[in-house]
């Protein structure tokens, strides 16, 4: 990690953390991003800084609840949000919720938040279920599969339908090759950032071949009672509209598919949790939800960008740099969390985390507007793997967390092996780690 230092900026000093180049910190930040921080926070304390390629400044991570608690409530006029998310601008747009602060925000905010909630949001279930459902139907118990890859399928099923009232293959296939970033593709992008030539550029071609297609929904006048129809009702331009569109992509198919994943991964390594959900009990499951979504975020951090001297701890950070609540640190804290490591979704049941301990979607006026949505689907699909399958891990050992796109996702897909409930106790051996053999049909290779 190099010697132990202290950060300038202009006249003022940035909490300790790695010298390493920033070069080599994005590399591990993108290959092993959770050892990186726990690393940092080990060596460093809280705060620690970490210098990343794909930033413009240093950012000063805190799993503090009470720093946190402030970041959340800081007003956008002193922190901004939006510019920490500059990297999301070529697929998200710069009209995107994600990338407007201040009014633009809100207003923005206020057209996407209603239909995600009450009743809006309930008549999106029997979608959910219904995808879940055509796509489990398609696993061979006995056989391998790439969890990730699945819940990805899901995902997108379900965001197509939701947004669009349903989509062709082209579209699909835009959507999925502008979303899912493999690693070399996303450390190539974020170490060269010319966007002329190289990884960049063909990124580059990728989002504007989904502009495309996405500007050829918007002008169909359909009318079918899709999230779009909703959105046009609203008066958006053309260049709004295609920018909620990418921003509603984005945040309801890959970070939902992420959890997916992960929760399969933890659900074969804890086969106790998964028969409890055959129970039926639908309190066990959210809070299986909510502990997978502790234990495995798929955000590492919320940043925002100082504009004017914040204080931090003792540290008063300069405009320009990135102050970061550690969504995966403040989760995995041994002072507020019993056996923080552990899984053990029975934490949450009859009780309430302590405020700003629990955040896996952000906080204050920048909470996810899909957050509701997230959990709602993550349920039915968990509910329909419960009541169909068994899962036992393909490996041995339990799956990294390495990024991919903007989450952190497991470092082998989820490696899973499905099986019928009533063939649970004769299941075959597990195949040792470095074989991956017989992956179901749609999986990655």
């Amino acid at each position: 990690m190099g010697s132990k230092r202290c950060e300038k900026m202009g006249s003022m000093q940035l909490p300790p953390g790695p010298s390493a180049p920033p070069a080599i910190q994005t590399i591990e930040w993108v290959a092993r991003p959770t050892v990186l921080m726990r690393r940092a926070q080990a060596r460093y304390g809280d705060p620690f800084t970490l210098r990343l390629a794909w930033q413009d400044a240093p950012m000063v991570f805190t799993s503090d609840p009470a720093e946190i608690k402030r970041v959340y409530a800081t007003p956008d006029t002193k922190l901004h949000a939006g510019e920490s998310s500059a990297l999301l601008e070529p697929f998200a747009g710069p009209r995107s919720i994600l990338l407007l602060d201040g009014d633009e925000h809100m207003r923005e905010r206020k057209l996407m938040l209603p239909p995600f909630h009450g009743e809006a949001l309930a008549r999106w279930r029997a979608t959910m279920a219904s995808v879940a459902e055509e796509e489990l139907a398609r696993w061979t118990p006995g056989r391998p599969l790439r969890a990730l890859d699945r819940m990805q399928a899901i995902a997108l099923e379900v965001i197509v339908r939701v947004v669009f009232g349903g989509g062709d293959r082209e579209l699909r296939e835009a959507i999925r090759r502008a979303l899912q970033l493999p690693t070399p593709m996303l450390l190539a992008m974020s170490l060269w950032r010319d966007q002329q030539r190289g990884p960049h550029a063909a990124y580059l071609r990728r989002v504007r071949r989904l502009d495309a297609l996405l500007y050829e929904r918007i002008d169909r006048d359909d009318g079918d009672g899709s999230l779009l129809a909703v959105l046009k009702a609203t008066g958006a331009s053309r260049a709004q509209l295609r920018d909620q569109l990418a921003t509603l992509l984005a945040a309801g198919h890959e970070t939902t598919a992420g959890a997916l994943g992960w929760a399969l991964e933890r659900l074969a390594r804890h086969p106790e949790v998964l028969a409890r959900m055959r129970t039926g009990d639908d309190a066990y499951l959210d809070a299986v939800v909510k502990e997978v979504l502790r234990t495995r975020p798929v955000l590492a951090a919320t940043p925002r960008k100082v504009v004017e001297p914040y204080q931090l701890k003792g540290w008063t950070l300069p405009p320009g740099v990135h102050v970061a609540p550690s969504i995966y640190l403040a989760h995995r804290r041994a002072d507020l969390w019993d056996e923080p490591t552990a899984f053990r979704p029975e934490r949450f049941l009859g009780r309430a985390p302590e405020p700003y301990t629990f955040i896996p979607f952000g906080g204050g006026v920048r909470r996810c507007v899909g957050a509701a949505f997230a959990s709602l689907e993550m349920k039915e699909v968990l509910r329909a793997v419960a009541r169909r399958f068994e899962l036992r891990p393909a490996a041995k050992h339990g799956e990294r967390m390495r990024r991919r796109s903007i989450t952190m996702t497991p470092s082998r897909g989820g490696y899973v092996v499905p099986h019928s409930p009533r063939h649970a106790d004769v299941l075959p051996p597990q195949p040792a780690d470095r074989q991956l053999p017989d992956l179901q049909p749609g999986a990655a290779g």
